[in-house]
């Protein structure tokens, strides 16, 4: 059933794949957990997303203040603007059906060409961070599944699983920035150990997924050329398309699908915020500030408990969190203030400090109301507890010589209407080329950098499949991730290990119009060569 090395196209094969014996059912957004997490027996949950065309009633902020709404014409699960909330738990199976109603037309089911916007109505599903099979109908983003077509995913999550916040999304290779860019996304949440324990486990959470849905507007009515209210044009989801174009226009950045929603809070209380980062391109620098204060010194601090989906066993207050394209983390929004008082009640806002346009800088009202609610964060040595990997070692390495990724822009045409190249290691993606190959079981160096065009783009944030990585953050401690912000005239050195699983899946720039442009490689985890003598050879293999 796996044909070649590019994308695969399934028939329906509902008939052909045992249903779950559970079915489980997502959760809205904003969905407050606040009991105790216990282990339960491992489940088969049942989830069904349909992707099809939906109107969406979406609010634009001018920037006199005027508000607007439109009703925008988006590719969808099942019919909202951010896809269900699935919740699964170690040891648990994970179905869904995956039915595309989409509309069949020639022009947006194409071939697969190597680089560029194609296939808008193919479609597959990437379940982003999950350390989880890519092969055969797990987590494998090498199927297609085009117009009225469906194939149902089975997702086993291994018994060893951390708890976390991760995340779905469509990833058909030359369809992703036109389908994320619509809002097909929606949040996957690990429950585990971290949910039990004191000061988080009483804490109201909220999941908060950030988008950036680039839809364009018709003023003249009798310009046809361009498609209204709809993410139909590559073109729309360039970066300078949203700054200069868009945010002027009122364009502002969705959290849950809302434009400027309010979370209301007691003073002294503690709630727990999963941020997800599911837009396309801009970065996010998070405060949250009192509302007509200056930042510099009445900024509300937070406590980062995880970073993509992946405990860090620390409690650490900030005052910023920065967020690239695929980023998650985890937050403990704590309403006292710097003298351990409550917070006086009142508006505070979450602004995001990259967005330069003064009118877009707030994405939500925070508001402190009603009488004290005192509680406790969690101890930090509990939080230490729960960190779920290794550091690894330089004797834990298996190969002494590191792997290369390099993301590289060139610019094929100057300005004024500059036009450009996306390379990994110095190659446009094609489904024709053989993966890289690494040894299952090894523990390896990765050394990504970032060059080329920096007057255009900063960086690239370095996104793999599959296996988590370790680096150092700036205070040189050892952090765990999945996706890393490369700035151009930079590397990074990262270290992962290869386990469990064998099979071909990604590693590209999120952002993702850079990533359907060609700045994309395919991997391969083979297992071990077999010496001579029957022993396992050791480290990895090409490097391309």
């Amino acid at each position: 059933m796996r044909g070649g090395r590019g994308l695969r196209s399934f028939r329906s094969l509902k008939d052909m794949l045992l249903r779950g014996l559970e079915r489980g059912h997502g959760h809205e957004h904003g969905h407050e957990h606040g009991g105790a997490w216990e282990k339960q027996p491992s489940l088969e949950l049942y989830h069904e997303l349909t992707v099809a065309y939906a109107t969406h009633k979406i609010r634009r902020v001018l920037d006199d203040g005027h508000e607007q709404v439109d009703e925008v014409r988006l590719r969808s699960y099942n019919g909202k603007l951010v896809g269900p909330t699935l919740e699964v738990r170690p040891g648990d199976t994970l179905r869904i059906l995956l039915r595309n109603q989409l509309p069949f037309k020639e022009e947006l089911v194409g071939d697969h060409p190597h680089v560029g916007p194609h296939g808008a109505n193919v479609t597959n599903l990437h379940f982003h961070g999950m350390h989880v099979s890519p092969a055969g109908n797990s987590d494998n983003v090498l199927l297609a599944i085009g117009p009225n077509q469906e194939l149902e995913y089975e997702v086993k999550i291994p018994e060893d699983h951390p708890a976390g916040t991760h995340w779905y999304h469509a990833h058909k290779h030359g369809a992703v920035s036109i389908q994320l860019g619509s809002g097909m996304a929606g949040p996957l949440i690990v429950r585990g150990d971290i949910d039990q324990v004191e000061g988080i486990r009483q804490a109201r959470e909220r999941i908060i997924v950030l988008q950036q849905i680039p839809y364009r507007l018709v003023t003249d009515p009798y310009d046809n050329t361009r498609q209204a209210n709809m993410v139909e044009e590559f073109s729309q989801l360039f970066e300078n398309t949203w700054q200069r174009e868009l945010v002027p226009q009122g364009r502002r950045v969705t959290l849950n699908g809302e434009i400027l929603p309010t979370f209301r809070l007691r003073p002294g209380e503690v709630e727990r915020w999963r941020f997800i980062h599911a837009g396309v391109h801009f970065p996010f620098r998070l405060r949250l500030v009192r509302e007509g204060g200056n930042p510099a010194t009445e900024s509300i601090p937070y406590y980062l408990i995880a970073m993509d989906g992946i405990t860090t066993g620390r409690l650490d207050q900030v005052d910023v969190t920065e967020m690239h394209p695929g980023y998650r983390e985890d937050v403990l929004v704590h309403a006292v203030g710097r003298d351990g008082k409550p917070l006086a009640r009142g508006t505070y806002l979450l602004v995001d400090e990259v967005e330069q346009n003064p009118g877009a800088r707030v994405l939500a009202r925070v508001v402190v109301e009603g009488p004290p609610k005192m509680m406790r964060l969690p101890r930090p040595e509990a939080l230490a507890a729960l960190a779920p990997f290794e550091p690894i070692r330089d004797e834990e390495l298996t190969s002494t010589t590191p792997q290369e990724a390099r993301f590289e822009v060139q610019i094929v045409k100057p300005p004024p209407a500059p036009e450009f190249r996306f390379l990994l290691n110095g190659k446009e993606f094609s489904p024709h080329d053989p993966p890289r190959q690494l040894t299952l079981g090894a523990v390896e160096e990765w050394v990504v950098s970032s060059v080329g065009a920096a007057e255009f783009f900063p960086g690239h944030p370095f996104h793999i499949h599959t296996n988590p990585f370790q680096l150092e953050d700036a205070q040189g401690r050892v952090i765990w991730k999945d996706t890393i912000f490369v700035p151009v005239g930079q590397q990074v050195r990262l270290r992962t290990r290869y386990r469990r699983y064998v099979g071909q899946f990604m590693l590209h720039c999120h952002i993702v119009t850079h990533e359907d442009e060609g700045m994309m490689q395919l991997l391969e985890i083979v297992p071990p060569r077999q010496d001579a003598g029957g022993a396992p050879g050791g480290g990895s293999g090409s490097h391309h």
